[in-house]
C-alpha cells in the first residue's frame, strides 16, 4: 500500500477543448423541457473487457437495453417490454447482463411497482427471470425478496454476488445474507451461513470472499443504536467483532474495501478527535485505524474507487460543494487531467475498461453529456446527450459561496445567478433543501434551471444540521428547527441583500418535506422578509413527527437519532410549540402555495390540511394542490411538468416588481 498517494499532474493534453458552448437562454423555454424526464436514462456502461458498451435508449415511449459493439459500433437491442422500462443493466461478465423494471414517467407512486432482476445475454439469447417484480410478488401474494447486486463472480462466470434480506426482513434495523446466484438457472447459494449477526452491509475481498460487515442493533435501556463491525481473515475463519460505536456520536465505522493483496483493509470514519470523515488503513496488530490516505478540508471523505481489471485502488472521490478526487494511480491521474483540460467549467465522470473510456459530462447548466474515448488512438467522440431538448440553450451557471451565519459559522451554499442579468437587485427565491439531514449537490436541477431562467436568482444554503461538512456542522443543527437552522437561511438572504445583489422587496422562500417546513415557518419567524412561500410535503409542525402513527417516521432510528435531531416528544414540550409552524400561523402574511401527494406516508397529508384550513380560516391566501396517487415525490413526469408551471405561475403573480402589483 505504500503506492498509495495522493498525485496532481499535468497530463497529455488533447488538443482543443471538446464541447460547444450554446446561445443565450432566456424565458421562452418551455417549463415543461425542465422537467421533462432525460430521453436517454443513466450513463452507458462498459464491458469487463471494454469492447461492448450497454446503454439504455428511449424507443416507442420506452427504455430499451441496447448493446453496442465498439469495433463495428454495430447496436442491438437485447431487451425490451411494451409496458416497462428497462432499468438498471450490470455486467455480469462479457456477454451477459442483467437488469430491472421501471415503470419509469407515465406512473405515479402508486404504481411504481416494477424492480424484479431479469439476465440476458449479449445476443438476446438465455433469458431468464431471477427475481418476479413488485407487481407480480403482490399479485401472487408472495413476499417481494428483492436482490442487491455487490459484485459480478469474475472472469467468464455467469454468477454474482448478491444480498438479499429474507432471513432478516423483521429485523427493525435491517439484517440480511450474501448469496451467490446462478444468472442461468436462477439458483442462489448461501454464502453466510455463519453469519455473525443482524448485518445490512457487507464487504468482499478481491478474490469474492465475504470478509467484514456492519450490524447495528439497540442497546438495550437507551434505545441508543450500536454498530458492530465484523471481520474475518479468510472463508472458513471465525467472525470476531473489531469495532464498536454508537451512531449518536457520529463515529460509526465504513469498509470502504481491500486491496488487491486480499488482506489490506480501508475504512472510512470520524477517529482522532477529527470532525470530518476521511480513508484509512486499518492496523489489525492495533485493532485501530493506521496511516490515514485521504481527507478534505471541508467535507466527508467516505470511500474509495477501484479497478479491478489492473488490480488498483485508483482513488477517492470527495463530495464537496463540487466533485473533487484524491488520486492515488498515475495513470487515472493522468487520464483526469486530460479530460478537465477537454472539458473547461464541467465536471465529470469517467470509467475506464481496457482501452475504452465513457466519459460522462455534467454541471449545474448541463444536464449530462457522455463521451466516447479511445485511450491508444486518443480520440474522443460524443455519443449523446441526456436531454436535446436543452441543447443549444444557454442556462444558467451555479456558483458556490460561503458566508458566516450570525454566530459565526460558516455556512456554504450555491448560488445561481440567471444568465444575462446584471447581479444588482435581483429577485431572489430561497430554495431551501428537505431531510433536514441532507445536503443539496453541485449539478443540473430542473427548479433551479427554470427559475433561474426567468430571471430569479437562487440561494441554496447548506444550513446547519445539513450532512457531509463533517459533524460539527450537522450536530449544531440538532434542535433547531426554527431556530438556528432557519437563521441561517434568514442570513444568507440578508447577505446577498447587502451586497446589493437582491432586492429586499422581492424574495421569496420555497422547499420540499424539511424546506417545506422552513418555507412556512420562515414566512412567520420573518414575515416582513418574505412576498411569498412555496411548500410541497412540507412538515407543518415538528411534533406530528412523532404522534402522526401513520407515518413511516418511526421506529428505532426516530426513537435515538431522531429524538435527539428533532425533539424529544417526552421532554421538549416548550420547544415543539415554540418551532411549531401551525401554531405560529397568526404571524403569516404573505401568500402560500402548497402542494401534498396523496399516498405520502412520510409527511402524510394532515400536515398540509392543517396548514391550510388555518390560513384560510384567518384570511390568507392559500393555493392548494394535491397530486393523487404520488407520495413524498412526484414521480409521474406529467405532475412534475404541471407543478412547475404552478409554481411559474405563482411566483410572476407575486414576485413581480411593486410598480406592477
Amino acid at each position: 500500500m505504500n503506492s498509495l498517494r495522493r498525485l496532481i499532474l499535468a497530463g497529455a493534453l488533447l488538443t482543443a477543448p471538446f464541447m460547444t458552448m450554446p446561445a443565450m437562454a432566456d424565458a421562452s423555454i418551455p417549463v415543461a423541457d425542465f422537467f421533462k424526464a432525460s430521453q436517454y436514462s443513466g450513463i452507458p456502461s462498459l464491458s469487463p473487457d471494454g469492447k461492448t458498451l450497454a446503454v439504455l435508449t428511449p424507443r416507442n415511449g420506452r427504455n430499451v437495453l441496447a448493446v453496442i459493439r465498439l469495433d463495428s459500433r454495430t447496436p442491438r437491442v437485447i431487451a425490451s417490454d411494451p409496458d416497462w422500462d428497462i432499468a438498471n443493466p450490470i455486467w455480469v461478465n462479457n456477454e451477459r447482463l442483467v437488469f430491472s423494471l421501471s415503470k419509469g414517467k407515465d406512473a405515479v407512486y402508486e404504481d411504481q411497482r416494477g424492480g424484479g432482476l431479469f439476465a440476458v445475454n449479449t445476443d438476446g439469447s438465455r433469458f431468464r427471470k431471477l427475481t418476479p417484480t413488485l407487481k407480480e410478488a403482490m399479485g401472487n401474494n408472495i413476499p417481494y425478496k428483492p436482490y442487491q447486486v455487490l459484485a459480478r463472480a469474475g472472469d467468464d462466470s455467469t454468477d454474482l454476488i448478491v444480498v438479499n434480506n429474507e432471513r432478516g426482513r423483521d429485523a427493525a434495523l435491517g439484517a440480511s445474507d450474501v448469496f451467490r446466484l446462478d444468472t442461468l438457472t436462477g439458483k442462489a447459494t448461501l454464502l453466510t451461513f455463519n453469519n455473525p449477526g443482524k448485518v445490512s452491509e457487507w464487504t468482499l475481498d478481491h478474490a469474492r470472499v465475504v470478509r467484514a460487515g456492519s450490524a447495528l442493533d439497540v442497546e438495550p435501556g437507551s434505545k441508543r443504536i450500536r454498530q458492530t463491525v465484523y471481520y474475518r481473515d479468510g472463508e472458513n475463519a471465525p467472525w470476531k467483532a473489531i469495532y464498536q460505536a454508537f451512531i449518536d456520536e457520529g463515529r460509526e465505522m465504513e469498509i470502504a474495501g481491500f486491496d488487491f493483496d486480499n488482506k489490506t483493509m480501508l475504512v472510512a470514519g470520524r477517529f482522532n478527535g477529527r470532525d470530518k470523515k476521511a480513508v484509512y488503513l486499518w492496523d489489525f496488530a492495533k485493532n485501530t485505524v493506521g496511516e490515514m490516505l485521504a481527507d478534505h478540508p471541508q467535507a466527508d471523505v467516505e470511500n474509495v474507487r477501484f479497478d479491478s481489471s489492473r488490480k488498483k485502488i485508483v482513488g477517492a472521490p470527495v463530495a464537496a460543494m463540487k466533485p473533487e478526487y484524491v488520486y492515488f494511480d498515475e495513470d487515472y491521474a493522468r487520464l483526469d487531467a486530460t479530460f478537465r483540460a477537454s472539458f473547461p467549467g464541467q465536471e465529470y465522470f469517467f470509467q475506464w475498461s481496457g482501452d475504452s473510456v465513457v466519459v460522462y459530462t455534467y454541471s449545474a447548466a448541463n444536464p449530462g453529456s457522455v463521451y466516447f474515448y479511445d485511450v491508444a488512438k486518443r480520440k474522443l467522440e460524443p455519443l449523446y446527450v441526456m436531454k436535446p431538448e436543452l441543447e443549444g440553450k444557454k442556462l444558467s451557471e451555479t456558483k458556490v459561496i460561503q458566508y458566516n451565519a450570525r454566530d459565526g459559522l460558516p455556512i456554504p451554499a450555491y448560488l445561481t445567478l440567471p444568465e444575462g442579468k446584471k447581479a444588482e437587485k435581483l429577485p431572489l427565491i430561497a430554495f431551501v433543501h428537505g431531510g433536514p439531514h441532507a445536503r443539496d449537490s453541485y449539478g443540473y436541477d430542473g427548479m433551479v434551471q427554470m427559475l433561474a431562467s426567468r430571471g430569479y436568482a437562487v440561494l441554496q444554503p447548506q444550513f446547519r444540521m445539513s450532512t457531509g461538512f463533517g459533524w460539527k456542522h450537522h450536530t449544531a443543527g440538532w434542535k433547531q428547527w426554527g431556530l438556528a437552522m432557519q437563521d441561517d437561511v434568514t442570513d444568507g438572504v440578508k447577505n446577498l441583500i447587502s451586497q446589493g445583489v437582491v432586492d429586499a422587496s422581492r424574495v421569496c422562500i420555497i422547499g420540499a418535506s424539511y424546506g417545506g417546513y422552513a418555507t412556512m415557518y420562515g414566512l412567520a419567524k420573518d414575515p416582513d422578509l418574505y412576498r411569498c412561500g412555496v411548500n410541497w410535503v412540507g412538515v407543518t409542525d415538528v411534533k406530528m413527527l412523532f404522534t402522526v402513527t401513520w407515518s413511516d417516521m418511526s421506529g428505532p432510528y426516530m426513537d435515538n437519532l431522531g429524538r435527539l435531531m428533532h425533539g424529544d416528544p417526552d421532554k421538549d414540550g416548550a420547544y415543539f410549540e415554540k418551532v411549531s409552524a401551525i401554531g405560529n400561523a397568526a404571524r403569516i402574511k404573505a401568500p402560500v402555495l402548497m402542494g401534498y401527494g396523496s399516498e405520502d406516508i412520510r409527511v402524510p397529508l394532515i400536515h398540509g390540511e392543517k396548514m391550510r384550513d388555518k390560513l384560510r380560516a384567518q384570511g390568507n391566501e392559500v393555493e392548494w394542490v394535491v397530486m393523487t396517487g404520488e407520495e413524498h415525490n412526484w414521480y409521474r413526469e406529467a405532475n412534475r411538468i404541471a407543478w412547475g408551471e404552478k409554481v411559474e405561475k405563482f411566483l410572476a403573480k407575486h414576485l413581480a416588481p411593486a410598480s406592477k402589483q
